[in-house]
């Protein structure tokens, strides 16, 4: 890591502080999903770390992983987060994808069925607690907050 990522780093630090998580670290946040990890891979090595201008894009979906944490009482599990456009591609995402804005999450809830968990989040939605899209898939839920809402199930 040169200075200027360990600087990103430490900005992102500050920045997540300031959100007053209760359940999550900046490491979390900065995960950059399993296929980048994955030697042999298509995606290995291709994610980046969010630039500094998306990071506020963040705060919807990291806030309602936050409070889905508390309700039910268990781990929550960040698969996805920001997404470089190269690493999209390579891994088949969509090419709007809002990982590209670092505007949402893939998350899971191990003892928790991802069909419970977008019950809560759309139910969330309703109240008018956040604006944004929900996806349910057969492992995991995405949560983003674009600003308006959307629903799919790719189950």
């Amino acid at each position: 890591m040169n200075i200027t990522e360990l600087e990103s780093v430490e900005g992102f630090a500050a920045f997540c502080e300031g959100l007053n998580l209760r359940h999550f670290s900046p490491h979390e946040l900065l995960s950059k999903g399993q296929t980048h990890e994955t030697r042999g891979h298509r995606g290995f090595g291709l994610n980046t770390e969010p630039p500094p201008e998306l990071w506020p894009n963040i705060i919807p979906a990291i806030t309602m992983a936050d409070r889905m944490r508390e309700h039910f009482g268990r781990p929550v599990v960040i698969l996805s987060a920001y997404r470089s456009a190269a690493y999209n591609a390579a891994i088949g995402g969509a090419s709007r994808s809002q990982h590209l804005k670092f505007a949402a999450l893939d998350l899971s809830c191990p003892g928790i069925t991802p069909q419970a968990c977008f019950d809560w989040l759309s139910i969330q939605r309703d109240c008018g607690t956040f604006c944004g899209g929900l996806g349910l898939y057969r492992s995991f839920i995405h949560v983003d907050g674009r600003g308006t809402n959307a629903t799919w199930n790719n189950t």
